[in-house]
């Protein structure tokens, strides 16, 4: 499946989905979660699906987040929700936590935010603008 294929066949149908049912948790992450791995189809494609080192391929997904900050937050939200506490690190021998997921009900959509880095992001507003984003790329407009 090439990138065309993954956001015509993957993505768009979980964001319509979603956009058909906004009270549904499971739709807004799989949504979330889908569209994240754009970037990575689109870093292939612009590679031209040449066979590259794994820092190649994370190097030009790293690139097109850079360029495009709606998919950095994207990022954040995605992985936040894959792996419901995001861990910044450590601090000496502490562990800290950044975002967490935990605090997200699934029958309550006002709790659908992630905190992260001192900001607040709305998930359905995130995924919205970037779907957006990635319906602007040439990938896509063919």
């Amino acid at each position: 499946m090439d990138a065309p294929d993954f956001f015509r066949d993957v993505v768009k149908p979980n964001y319509d989905r979603f956009l058909d049912d906004q009270n549904q948790l499971r739709r807004l992450w799989n949504a979330v979660v889908s569209m994240n791995t754009v970037a990575e189809y689109v870093a292939l494609d612009r590679l031209r699906y040449k066979q590259v080192a794994r820092e190649q391929l994370d190097q030009k997904a790293k690139e097109i987040r850079r360029d495009n900050q709606v998919l950095l937050e994207l990022k954040d939200c995605a992985e936040t929700l894959k792996h419901v506490r995001k861990l910044a690190g450590k601090v000496g021998t502490e562990v800290t936590s950044v975002p967490s997921s935990t605090g997200i009900l699934s029958n309550q959509p006002t709790t659908w935010v992630i905190d992260y880095q001192l900001r607040q992001y709305v998930l359905s507003d995130v995924l919205r603008r970037a779907f957006y984003t990635l319906s602007t790329f040439s990938e896509f407009n063919q």
